[in-house]
């Protein structure tokens, strides 16, 4: 019975941490300097594909990453690893259920026959009125995905396709994980750039510009896993 309850204590902080995150990730797009680095290649594709979710962007390509874990992990890939994939699925859901727009259930854009539109939870949550406040929401996405990441990884389940692929790099070469944490989001603000050229032309520069790649997004490349390291140190003292 003790194993079950530590078990189920286990899953909720897990799924606590994951929705903090997927809070996160909002905060970063109502910031407008730019999404994310974790949501940066989803961001770009859901704006140059409007009929897909943000949330069913972030399915496909943390499937995507997986693989990348299996390419780099080759034969210590493990089932923990593969598990990736269903994790990804709640994930992208909370990513809607959070959102700051409408959206319909579908599952990684698939139509499920669900025809009600449900409101993301920011929809109406207030806007940044000037420059100093969309840096406040910046810094707050920041930190907000920070603590996410500290506490969905400390039950020691299954890691997110993201921090999945940055532990399997941490596993091969040896680095600390907030490092390599750092190393896979400026990888995908790089891939996500590249799209966003590609698909939409421009950049976000102080929230002005085409795309949703832009300062924020390099900004908390570099921040998301100093701050991941930064509690973790405190965490051992």
């Amino acid at each position: 019975m003790k194993k079950a309850l530590d078990i189920v204590k286990r899953i909720v902080i897990y799924l606590v941490g994951c929705l903090i995150i997927a809070l996160g990730i909002n905060v970063s797009k109502l910031s407008a300097l730019g999404i994310s680095p974790v949501s940066s290649i989803p961001g770009v594709l859901a704006k140059k594909f409007p009929t897909v979710s943000l949330g069913s962007m972030v399915i496909i390509v943390y499937c995507l990453l997986v693989l990348a874990q299996f390419i780099t992990l080759r034969k210590k890939f493990q089932l923990k690893n593969v598990l990736g994939v269903p994790v990804a699925l709640v994930f992208g859901l909370m990513v809607d259920f959070v959102g700051t727009v409408p959206f319909k259930l579908t599952l990684a854009g698939i139509p499920l026959g669900i025809e009600k539109t449900f409101n993301g939870l920011l929809v109406n949550f207030p806007r940044p009125s000037n420059l100093l406040m969309q840096f406040v929401y910046l810094i707050a996405s920041i930190i907000i995905i920070g603590i996410g990441v500290v506490i969905y990884l400390k039950p020691k389940l299954v890691p997110m396709p993201a921090e999945g692929l940055a532990g399997a790099i941490s596993t091969v070469s040896g680095k600390p994980f907030g490092n390599c944490k750092t190393i896979v989001d400026v990888s995908l603000i790089v891939i996500a750039s590249i799209l966003q050229v590609i698909f939409l032309g421009g950049f976000k520069t102080f929230g002005i510009g085409k795309g949703v790649v832009g300062i924020g997004t390099i900004l908390a490349a570099i921040c998301v896993g100093q701050v991941v390291k930064f509690i973790n140190k405190m965490i051992r003292r």
